[in-house]
């Protein structure tokens, strides 16, 4: 007999507890959203090698604005989720480096290039050194800033910190290959 109205209180209860389960926010505040995801991880990793395998297409004097775009479709793609905050910033600011680049030398006599659905913006052709080296500094802050991640943080800023540096040895090869083309001609 005890079993019984216990038995009624439980069931009687179980649809109260659900519906508050699912009940939204009642406010119209965004909710923060926790993201430390393998899949939102590769989804970074994915922007940044896909964009350097399209920039390494372009000519030189459009790579910058390629890698610039590249960087900032990266760092949006972590804007949402404040697990990513410090890999976010870190994207930012090597977009931001490119962005000044980008304005300190202009290439007004040179089209812009459209490619893939995309627009790059030329440099001066004999900036394109100068740009590099600007561009490396900041993918090795990036890269230091991202690597400093400790905790569950770690192993995620990692496989983002590996594809940011890889662009070093890209952005190397190229400028390699224009400074040996240059002498043959």
């Amino acid at each position: 007999m005890f079993f019984r109205p216990l038995n009624t209180l439980l069931i009687l209860a179980l649809p109260t507890v659900g519906l508050a389960a699912f009940d939204p926010p009642k406010n119209n505040v965004e909710t923060q959203q926790i993201a430390m995801s393998e899949d939102l991880t590769s989804q970074v990793v994915l922007v940044l090698q896909n964009g350097s395998n399209e920039c390494r297409a372009v000519p030189a004097v459009y790579q910058i604005d390629c890698y610039r775009q590249t960087f900032r479709r990266a760092g949006s793609t972590v804007s949402r989720y404040p697990d990513y905050n410090d890999a976010g910033k870190a994207l930012r600011n090597v977009e931001k480096t490119l962005k000044a680049v980008l304005k300190q030398y202009p290439d007004k006599a040179t089209p812009p290039l459209r490619n893939n659905g995309r627009t790059y913006k030329p440099i001066q052709p004999d900036a394109v050194k100068p740009a590099a080296a600007a561009f490396e500094r900041a993918r090795t802050e990036a890269t230091t800033i991202l690597l400093r991640a400790r905790g569950p943080l770690k192993i995620h800023y990692e496989r983002i910190a590996a594809v940011v540096g890889s662009n070093k040895l890209i952005i190397r090869s190229q400028l390699l290959k224009q400074m040996l083309l240059k002498r043959l001609t």
